[in-house]
């Protein structure tokens, strides 16, 4: 597939209008580069961080209601507790949205998309696995830099592509098994 063969911008009818902006045309499809990659990244690193600052909140206003005359704050968990419920959340994160639309928030925001080798959304057990690996590896996007493909050792490893894609894919479910 030749950058997995993007549906180009250009083909498309005389009386549509495009929504993906002219100077990104000419990327649609394209794989990403690691300037990208790593700034969807961190976006989804804030967002797990928002999600998990948001329980915690949300718990101690529970635990307040339901004793307010006998609440304190609890201690603070261990550090490596703290780390490996955020790399579950980040984990979990990454599986579901890369199951469901192809692309985390960070992706949305930064015009990517995680596609399998025939560049299609990827099956659940595949963005499971590319989850937990980019979850338990993350210097593996760095691989980006050095490989002429611009392909991390997740991509490498598991026929996966990470693209430039600002289109809205309304895939049915017999497209995403075959």
């Amino acid at each position: 597939m030749s950058d997995l063969d993007a549906p180009d911008a250009a083909a498309q009818p005389a009386n549509q209008v495009s929504t993906i902006p002219v100077e990104a045309r000419p990327y649609q499809g394209l794989r990403a580069g690691i300037v990208t990659r790593v700034l969807a990244n961190l976006i989804d690193v804030a967002v797990v961080t928002l999600v998990l600052a948001s329980g915690y909140v949300g718990w101690m206003a529970i635990r307040f209601l339901r004793g307010p005359t006998a609440f304190t704050l609890p201690p603070v968990s261990p550090l490596v507790t703290v780390i490996l419920i955020g790399l579950w959340v980040q984990g979990l994160y990454f599986g579901l949205a890369w199951m469901t639309t192809g692309r985390t928030y960070g992706d949305h925001v930064m015009g990517l998309r995680v596609v399998n080798a025939s560049g299609r959304r990827l099956r659940p057990w595949g963005a499971a696995a590319r989850a937990a690996f980019c979850v338990a590896f993350p210097i593996g996007l760095f691989f980006v830099v050095v490989n002429r493909k611009n392909r991390s050792v997740q991509d490498v490893v598991l026929r996966t592509s990470v693209i430039y894609d600002w289109t809205v894919r309304m895939e049915s479910k017999e497209q995403t098994e075959t």
